[in-house]
């Protein structure tokens, strides 16, 4: 389903669009990737058409024959302007290049798998896109633009920051704040109330049991920081 369904799933801003006002039920991707192979099936399970790819990095990849057409960022803004967009750019940095789609008038659409579970007291912002048998808790907050993947778990009256992404299979425990454009790798458990810093990087299967500063990679049972190895001195 496209969201919001429901007035206490999802915050209501001018930006962001619900399949109520939306007049058609078209949306096009931001990201040409596998990625967007990925978030174009799942809004097809969901009902919707991919009218269009936006590629914004390799100017080569534009494609009017592909299915969907693929168009340059620079000529997306003339090209059926009332569509709204969904991220289908698996890293964090997805957020310049959205932000930017936003602001020259694209509206934001919020997708959720009819298989997640979403606690009505949570909040989900603009922009996200929630995979099949995602779980968010009561009282948590899902920051715009961030991506859950799938059978990922967020805890009761957990904060996650803007353009974050949260790998298949993570689990975020309760009382967690994680800090924007966080990357929480695939099966990565984070335990209750730790804080996590703005542009964090939680490695694949890492168990964070203390806060991580912004812009740290921590990986390991338990988490620790990525130490850069030094070549030989001379």
């Amino acid at each position: 389903m496209l969201c919001p369904t429901l007035a206490q799933r999802t915050v209501h801003q001018s930006a962001s669009v619900s399949i109520r006002h939306m007049p058609t039920r078209r949306v096009i991707l931001v990201g040409a990737g596998s990625f967007a192979e990925e978030i174009s099936d799942l809004a097809v399970s969901a009902g919707l058409e991919v009218a269009a790819w936006v590629e914004g990095l390799d100017p080569d990849a534009v494609d009017a024959s592909h299915v969907p057409p693929i168009v340059w960022v620079d000529d997306q803004a003339g090209w059926q302007p009332y569509l709204a967009i969904l991220p289908a750019i698996g890293s964090v940095k997805r957020m310049g290049i959205v932000r930017r789609l936003v602001g020259e008038g694209r509206r934001l659409a919020t997708l959720i798998h009819p298989s997640a579970v979403v606690s009505p007291s949570a909040i989900v912002e603009p922009g996200c896109v929630v995979f099949p048998l995602v779980v968010i808790g009561a009282r948590s907050r899902i920051g715009e633009g961030t991506v859950l993947n799938r059978g990922s778990l967020v805890g009761h009256h957990t904060d996650i920051g803007r353009y974050s992404f949260l790998g298949p299979g993570a689990n975020v425990a309760g009382k967690v704040v994680l800090g924007e454009q966080v990357f929480v790798g695939a099966g990565a458990v984070v335990r209750d109330r730790i804080r996590v810093g703005d542009r964090a990087t939680l490695g694949m299967g890492a168990v964070v049991v203390a806060d991580v500063p912004a812009g740290v990679t921590v990986v390991g049972v338990p988490a620790r920081p990525v130490v850069a190895r030094r070549g030989p001195t001379e």
